[in-house]
């Protein structure tokens, strides 16, 4: 005689279910750094100072680039439609509490001729610190020329 098979319930016993897409645990992508700047200069052959943000922001692979005043203002601009807000966000964000952090934006501070300023780079990519500092001295070197 043959033994029958052991078809009893075992409630300790639970069935695999499939594993949906969502439920996987996915590991936090970091945004990517900024790449190394071309050797371009910001001030020569320009026609103006928006021309120059504007090739410092191509330089340094920027979404947009804002140089705004402490209260709030738009001072200059690589253009974009957030250079109005911005100014007025940041530019008073930065004077009342200058380490704030904001995804997607980083903010430094700048004294051309005796005016308070406020320099908003806005883009997706993580600025090095070293990096951060050549935009500034490119800013001031705009800032120079145009100002």
């Amino acid at each position: 005689m043959q033994k029958a098979q052991n078809l009893d319930y075992r409630p300790g016993i639970k069935p695999v279910l499939p594993v949906s897409q969502k439920s996987i645990p996915h590991p936090v992508q970091k945004p990517g750094v900024l790449p190394r700047p071309a050797d371009t200069s910001v001030t020569e052959g320009m026609a103006d100072i928006t021309a120059s943000l504007r090739t410092l922001t191509q330089k340094y692979s920027l979404d947009q680039f804002t140089i705004a005043t402490a209260d709030g203002l738009v001072f200059a601009s690589s253009g974009g439609e957030d250079a109005q807000g911005d100014a007025a966000r940041f530019g008073e964000m930065f004077v009342n509490d200058p380490l704030t952090e904001t995804p997607g934006v980083r903010l430094f501070g700048l004294d051309h001729k005796g005016s308070d300023l406020v320099g908003i780079i806005r883009t997706k990519l993580q600025v090095p610190d070293d990096v951060a500092m050549l935009i500034e001295r490119d800013t001031k070197d705009i800032l120079n020329k145009w100002i």
